[in-house]
């Protein structure tokens, strides 16, 4: 069967609807909920959601942006007991305060004044009191609970942050110093209007050189994630718009039945925009010697989409034409 799918900014490959009566979570780096949503609740991809499912049910998923709660007097933790961090102390969303390392984590370098832009989806914008932005301590056991005494507070934004026209606020903070490897980045929203408070949980690995990189002009804009092997005759595409909607590049695959298998095309897909595209890189951040790289890996999940500073305001999207439909 032929089929076409056109996909928006971070949308890969899904038609889920998100619910309309919730409010909000971290996108980049993402939020551990809303990845597993991005995989697909019904038949998500990696492990650490799939085993989240088993214990608590796709719903949690499409309630991605209701990780609340409501703290009298600021009282998170009396509202969210250790071990609960990561589902906002709700049963609900019990299987995501696994102990466990293969939760799919988001690689974090920051720009060479050692800053990183964090971008929080607010599907229904708030009167705002404050972020709060912790991480984990170091030495941290990423198998055991997490509890309020593992993190360490390391930003705050006090009132409205900047919004764009995709209701996404956007923060830029100084990074904590002296990590490495695998963290979790938990933010704490509170509300102004209200005693209402969101929880959220990024999963995240910083770079193990710890030096500053001389320059990064990339900023983290979406994921490519391969929901299901694409039949010989296929093509996918990556289109980008400028800041005004406008066609500004597009980048075609043709795959054969090899490089349509899920954990392919998407790499094959990188390899193409990456020698062409001026304004985006697609594959995995890190950094080396103080230089960024962009490299794309053959993986159903793990690319990553980046957008270049001289071209803010831009915007993406997939085309996949499944058995050759054009």
């Amino acid at each position: 069967m032929k089929r076409h799918w056109h996909l928006p900014l971070t949308m890969a490959l899904s038609c889920l609807n998100a619910p309309l009566w919730a409010h909000g979570t971290m996108e980049i780096p993402v939020n551990r909920v809303y990845s597993c949503y991005l995989e697909g609740p019904e038949a998500p991809k990696s492990a650490a959601c799939q085993e989240a499912r088993r214990i608590g049910g796709a719903q949690a998923m499409y309630d991605w942006n209701a990780i609340n709660q409501t703290p009298y007097g600021d009282n998170h933790q009396a509202a969210v007991p250790d071990g609960t961090l990561c589902g906002g102390g709700k049963s609900e969303f019990k299987g995501f305060n696994l102990a466990r390392s293969d939760w799919r984590s988001t690689p974090i370098v920051p720009d060479a004044a050692g800053e990183y832009e964090f971008v929080y989806k607010a599907t229904s914008p708030h009167a705002t009191k404050y972020f709060r932005f912790y991480v984990t301590r170091n030495g941290w056991n990423p198998t055991m609970p997490l509890r309020w005494s593992d993190l360490q507070l390391f930003g705050s934004y006090n009132g409205n942050p900047p919004q764009d026209a995709g209701r996404r606020y956007h923060m830029t903070m100084k990074l904590p110093t002296g990590k490495t490897g695998q963290h979790i980045i938990f933010v704490v929203w509170k509300r102004s209007d209200s005693e209402e408070a969101f929880y959220s949980c990024s999963d995240v690995r910083f770079s193990n050189d710890t030096g500053l990189p001389l320059s990064n002009p990339w900023r983290e804009i979406g994921d490519i994630i391969a929901h299901e092997n694409l039949p010989a005759g296929s093509s996918v595409t990556l289109r980008v718009f400028d800041n005004r909607g406008h066609d500004a590049e597009r980048h075609r695959v043709e795959l054969d039945a090899v490089a349509g298998l899920a954990s392919n095309w998407p790499y094959k897909l990188a390899q193409k925009v990456n020698a062409a595209s001026k304004a985006v890189r697609i594959g995995m951040i890190s950094q080396r010697q103080r230089i960024v790289h962009i490299t794309p890996v053959r993986s159903v999940t793990a690319n990553r989409v980046y957008l270049n500073d001289g071209y803010k305001g831009y915007s993406y999207a997939l085309d996949v034409n499944s058995g050759g439909a054009r």
